[in-house]
């Protein structure tokens, strides 16, 4: 009995329990894109006394417009064929922030293309040529997304849409320009004027893997700024592309930076040559594709305009949704030589 009556008991009180405290539900939020694997940061030469450790200090809220100008000319070899093709020109304006801190302590901002110009060279193509060059850009227009980045420039998070729609091998330029050129990844040591070092990543363009060294020399360094000497290299190795495969690439790029550690926007120019090679199949079988690309591109703030003689826009910004490219050759300072 007395069993009977504990056993009973307990019933009755699990039972209450039960009623007085019933499960509650939680909301797991979202922590969206796993962090990225961080780059390998190696310093070569600390630089001249006095050094000091080098941060981002964007400050919560900040809105910033760069414009970003690139041309690229290619020339395509296969078999006894050979013809050239290139992008005029282009200028990009782009949107970033507001910067927003996150819980982690990274810095958190939006991105957005909101206009795209091509330059007065668009005046030279047939209807044609400027309606394909015009269907080539509009998907720029489109893309949009956020990053995270800590206080040393690392990037540690991020989405971007509308990427699917922008051809390749614009693409790869955007990827080139955001790895080497945008921001600017600090070692942990302190750095003085004269230092060097470098950055060993692992990124992808358009399905190929490859190797990037991305070496960064102080050439002057203030309180708030540097200003760099930047060189950087590419490889990859065999790997298979679409319905080929590589056999080889490499790319150089040179240019130099001046970095605002309060700004998300540097002031950059640079030059990149590339080479690569892919085999094909043809109706005929395998062909050696060579393929050898130059590209110029500048990197400027909206209030630098005047600066680099490239005037401020005068329009509202282009509607996404409409998709509208904007020729304006009197705001391109990039000029093919």
């Amino acid at each position: 009995m007395v069993r009977i009556a504990m056993l009973a008991c307990l019933l009755v009180a699990t039972t209450s329990c039960r009623s007085k405290y019933q499960p509650q539900t939680v909301e797991v939020v979202d922590p969206g894109p796993p962090q990225r694997v961080l780059p390998t940061v190696r310093v070569l030469d600390a630089g001249m006394t006095p050094r000091a450790p080098l941060r981002y200090r964007v400050a919560p809220g900040q809105i910033e417009v760069l414009y970003l100008e690139l041309a690229r000319a290619q020339a395509m070899q296969a078999g006894d064929q050979a013809g050239q093709s290139g992008i005029p020109p282009v200028q990009l304006e782009v949107k970033m922030g507001p910067a927003e801190p996150t819980p982690q302590g990274f810095i958190r901002h939006q991105i957005q293309i909101t206009q795209v110009r091509i330059s007065e060279m668009a005046q030279k193509m047939s209807p044609a040529q400027r309606e394909q060059m015009e269907k080539t850009l509009a998907p720029l227009l489109q893309v949009q997304g956020w990053s995270e980045m800590d206080a040393q420039g690392r990037v540690r998070r991020g989405e971007f849409r509308g990427m699917e729609d922008v051809p390749p091998t614009l693409r790869t330029m955007l990827g080139n320009i955001r790895s080497a050129l945008l921001t600017v990844p600090f070692p942990d040591e302190p750095l003085g004027p004269r230092a060097r070092w470098e950055v060993e990543r692992k990124v992808q363009f358009s399905g190929v893997w490859v190797d990037q060294v991305v070496t960064y020399h102080i050439e002057k360094m203030e309180k708030t700024q540097l200003q760099l000497q930047i060189t950087a290299r590419q490889t990859a190795s065999p790997q298979a592309i679409g319905s080929g495969r590589l056999e080889a690439y490499q790319a150089s790029i040179m240019g130099s930076s001046t970095v605002r550690l309060e700004h998300f926007t540097p002031f950059s120019e640079a030059e990149a040559t590339s080479q690569m090679r892919i085999n094909t199949q043809t109706q005929t079988g395998p062909q050696l594709v060579r393929v050898e690309t130059r590209t110029i591109v500048r990197l400027y703030p909206a209030e630098a305009a005047k600066e680099f003689g490239a005037g401020e826009p005068a329009e509202e910004p282009a509607d996404p949704e409409d998709a509208q490219v904007i020729t304006d050759p009197g705001k391109q300072k990039l000029k093919w030589q």
